[in-house]
């Protein structure tokens, strides 16, 4: 590895316009060529705005006020002309439709977008295109038009159309954010192997499996630098110091009293777990399942719990692609379920269907015996409410407090119950105080949980989230999962899809999908266990950490969390 700084962030303060509070204060960072570093932090700590600065945004692009200094390959960012950064760093954004031109009409086309702009002669372009469709797994949907794509394939295309004009400096903002498990865990090794051909890659990330393969990892909180070391120690350092909740593997590792450096070494990680001699189930804070969440939802009106049954279901796309081929299902009162699948497997399309956005082909889809396709979207929104994966694509009102109070009036809610129904869905997601708040002056994280304030606010007797943890912190997951069982616990039904396979676990019943069927249907201690090993590795999934773990060890039990694997190895 060459020791030379691509990146050279010296003392960066940054400060957006009618804001008080600094988005970032005196954070110094330099990437080498060759080298990897991540970025993490709890929500508005500054990840995203370090990003922007890295990739030479601001004030340029995004109006703020700078202090200090970036440097992108001996280039003074807050001088240069834009020209002269064209080529060198590129940024992938956590939300593909910021980041695709939504101008071409094939996936080819779109990655040939920017090497156009780069000047790269014909007979160079299809070569790198096709290398780069090869490299991020998506040569099959060369020819698809890029915004008929579910979000993790849309994802991967918006990776690859920066991947493909081979910039010195690589900067990512949540890249896997919407990838399943085996698309995160390419993409990581994706990131490994620009690295080692001397690119400096700068990547802000939750997802501990992106986090444990860089070379240091940058934790930021309150716009200050908290650490800055080897993944492992870093994040162990910052749970120390900030109370940030480590990943599962670094709080198994301080459990059993390994230098948290060699955390993400699952197999070592195992063996040194069976080897402890102490028992660990009376071990510290630093284990326990869940952090803090906030105040929970509770319903503000008494309604008729709703039965969802869903009978050989069909939906073709105009393309002609089936995207759901023959499902059936029914989905109880009060019962919580987990869609899982790799990207494209047909689960934003099977959820679409309860409340009217999509039609079936074939088949259908009742609630409590009456077919969907009889009634409008505006009759099924109060008895099914969707919040989408992408924020965007529902917020447009101009104040938080207006934005949750919507729905509810728009079904006639009382003036008396629509106040009650907005305090707490704000309550529940925990922005209270953003009341006045502009949503589109919030993060992507907590435009997520104004979506989902909304649609509490709704009261609906089935709630479907789709990819409801996507951005979002220790304490922003703690929060969705406390909605997820107050829900459920009040009569409600909870659907949801997701990648996160720990947050997957604390629903009471997954669903996995694979090419438009369902392949597996049961409880997560079933569908996690090494009997499923293959099935899921063939849907791009993988067990929760615990469940990893404890195979590697050779326990029959299948824990879905920290305490969970500790008593089992204490068990043993």
């Amino acid at each position: 590895m060459t020791t030379a700084s691509l990146l050279e962030i010296d003392d960066l303060a940054v400060g957006y316009p009618g804001r008080s509070a600094a988005a970032l204060d005196g954070v110094t960072l330099h990437v080498r060529a060759g080298e990897q570093v991540g970025v993490t932090g709890r929500t508005g700590a500054g990840k995203s705005t370090l990003a922007l600065s890295a990739a030479g945004f601001l004030p340029r692009v995004v109006r703020a006020k700078l202090g200090g200094r970036v440097t992108i390959d001996g280039i003074d960012a807050a001088t240069a002309a834009p020209a002269a950064l064209l080529g060198i760093v590129g940024i992938v954004f956590a939300t593909p439709a910021n980041q695709l031109s939504a101008s071409k009409l094939t996936v080819r086309e779109e990655l040939a977008f920017g090497l156009e702009n780069l000047g790269v002669a014909r007979a160079d372009m299809d070569e790198q295109i096709d290398a780069t469709l090869v490299r991020l797994g998506i040569a099959h949907l060369g020819e698809r038009e890029p915004f008929a794509l579910s979000g993790g394939e849309q994802q991967r295309v918006a990776i690859a159309s920066i991947v493909a004009m081979g910039t010195r400096i690589l900067v990512l903002d949540e890249p896997t954010a919407q990838l399943d498990p085996a698309g995160t865990i390419a993409v990581a090794e994706l990131l490994a192997e620009l690295s080692r051909g001397g690119s400096a890659v700068l990547c802000v990330e939750h997802d501990p499996n992106v986090l444990g393969r860089m070379d240091r990892c940058l934790v930021l909180d309150a716009a200050r630098t908290v650490a800055l070391d080897r993944p492992g120690t870093a994040l162990a350092a910052a749970e120390s110091a900030v109370e940030l909740r480590a990943p599962t593997l670094v709080r198994l590792a301080l459990a059993a009293g390994l230098d948290p450096a060699g955390a993400f070494d699952e197999p070592a990680l195992a063996a040194a777990l069976l080897a402890r001699r102490a028992p660990t189930t009376a071990a510290t804070a630093s284990v326990d399942p869940d952090p803090p969440a906030s105040p929970s939802w509770a319903p503000v009106r008494d309604r008729d719990p709703v039965h969802v049954a869903i009978e050989d279901l069909v939906h073709r796309y105009p393309t002609g692609i089936d995207a759901v081929r023959g499902i059936s299902l029914t989905i109880e009162p009060g019962e919580s379920v987990a869609i899982l699948g790799e990207n494209g497997s047909g689960k934003t399309t099977l959820v679409k269907h309860l409340n009217g956005l999509l039609r079936p082909a074939a088949g259908r889809v009742l609630l409590d015996g009456d077919p969907t396709d009889r009634r409008s979207v505006a009759d099924l929104a109060g008895s099914v409410g969707f919040v989408f994966q992408n924020p965007d694509e529902q917020l447009f009102e101009r104040s938080v407090e207006r934005e949750v109070g919507f729905g509810p009036r728009n079904l006639g809610f009382p003036a008396s119950t629509v106040a009650a129904s907005v305090a707490g869905g704000l309550a529940a997601v925990g922005l209270t105080d953003q009341r006045a708040t502009n949503p589109y002056d919030l993060d992507l994280s907590r435009r997520k949980l104004v979506a989902l304030a909304g649609i509490l606010a709704m009261d609906p007797a089935v709630l479907v989230l789709d990819e409801p943890t996507t951005g979002q912190d220790a304490d922003g997951i703690a929060m969705v999962g406390a909605v997820v069982e107050a829900y459920r616990a009040a009569g409600r039904s909870v659907v949801a899809i997701t990648h996160d396979m720990e947050f997957a676990a604390r629903f009471g019943r997954i669903v996995i999908m694979r090419s438009g069927v369902v392949v597996a249907d049961g409880p997560p201690r079933e569908v996690f266990s090494p009997a499923h090993r293959e099935l899921l590795a063939s849907t791009g999934l993988t067990p929760p950490p615990a469940a990893r773990i404890a195979a590697l060890a050779g326990l029959e039990e299948v824990p879905l969390d920290v305490p969970d694997l500790l008593a089992a190895l204490d068990r043993r």
